[in-house]
């Protein structure tokens, strides 16, 4: 396993373990287009957020993409994980916790870092017990929000 910071070259793939993700995880059915468009972004400006993928033989098995938010309470940055996906093929096979603990580590090399946050369905149980496995713990907080 190599994990790597993602490049543009990455993009279709990217985009399409997303589509993967929104039809697994919700029943959703993305726009390729704007999907693909969204990953561009993101991949040529690091301010929005930054891409990581798991290559096992050279094949990207795996993604993880984290976005900021400044904290004031704690003076640094919170990584929100997003956008994470293992193709079917390398499912329990450590993708997903190279991936995590790559950014893990980012996270306690760097001062400025206060943390890791991410977001899970209400219904994913199977995720939920994985994160608790890493060591991860259910916040207090809900998530809402306005979309246009």
């Amino acid at each position: 396993m190599k994990i790597r910071k993602a490049t543009i070259d990455d993009a279709e793939v990217i985009a399409a373990y997303n589509y993967n993700l929104a039809k697994e995880t919700e029943d959703k059915i993305l726009d390729m287009e704007t999907l693909t468009k969204g990953v561009r972004e993101l991949l040529k400006d690091e301010s929005k957020g930054i891409y990581h993928v798991c290559e096992i033989d050279g094949k990207v098995a795996g993604q993880i993409m984290y976005t900021y938010e400044w904290s004031d309470w704690r003076n640094g940055l919170f990584l929100w994980v997003q956008s994470v996906y293992v193709d079917a093929a390398y499912r329990k096979q450590g993708v997903f916790k190279a991936l995590y603990q790559h950014i893990k580590d980012m996270c306690d090399r760097d001062e400025h870092i206060a943390g890791i946050r991410l977001y899970v369905e209400k219904e994913n149980h199977t995720a939920q017990n994985t994160y608790q496995a890493l060591g991860m713990q259910e916040c207090n907080y809900l998530i809402y929000e306005y979309e246009k």
